[in-house]
């Protein structure tokens, strides 16, 4: 029996590991700017993750596009466009936006976590401590009115690096445990031995 987990493929990780640290680098080096530029940057990262991310899928044989690859590819394209093309209409709910995407970016990560205990495989508690860290991160930028731009930026950015590098890390770990428990994985496709055993 073959599942596809995206939890596991490290393609696919990597390239949202260093998408999330370049982006956290970029707004902690630079906290001062404009909306406007934060906005176009973040519509163009937004762009590139989903439409990278959707290819990625589509270009190999072994699996085919379901519904929820389609589903966040028209979520990138939507909230991407939107941000680029009319960057004006989302400033007044810049930290808003900002800590949405460091809360769901939390959330994803315990729901992966969360998937993998139907393998048999139980996550470090460490791992679920850094996934609520950071929704709670987003839980607190959207819901701090006294911060400036600069404080706000500089937080963002910490916590965009602290997502790329947990987001790396567990992945390794999490394909770590599940060999250990007898899953064969090949680019996030995970065959049960056991199972194909008893099978044959």
């Amino acid at each position: 029996m073959c599942t596809y987990l995206a939890s596991c493929d490290l393609q696919k990780i990597l390239i949202r590991s260093i998408l999330a640290v370049a982006l956290g680098v970029f707004f902690c080096v630079f906290p001062g700017l404009s909306a406007n530029l934060i906005f176009y940057v973040l519509g163009g990262v937004i762009l590139f993750t989903g439409i990278v991310s959707f290819l990625a899928v589509l270009s190999r044989k072994d699996i085919r596009p379901g519904g929820m690859q389609y589903f966040n590819l028209g979520m990138s394209l939507i909230v991407g466009i939107a941000l680029i093309a009319s960057p004006q209409s989302f400033v007044k709910l810049l930290f808003i936006l900002l800590g949405l995407i460091l809360a769901l970016s939390g959330i994803s990560q315990i729901l992966s976590l969360w998937s993998l205990r139907k393998w048999g495989v139980k996550p470090a508690l460490a791992e679920y401590i850094s996934a609520i860290l950071l929704f709670a991160l987003g839980v607190f930028i959207c819901t701090y009115p006294k911060a400036t731009n600069a404080f706000v930026f500089t937080l963002f950015g910490i916590g965009c690096i602290f997502y790329g590098l947990t987001l790396l890390l567990a992945a390794l770990h999490m394909r770590k445990k599940l060999q250990k428990a007898g899953k064969n994985i090949v680019n996030g496709i995970i065959e049960d031995v056991d199972f194909e055993l008893e099978e044959k």
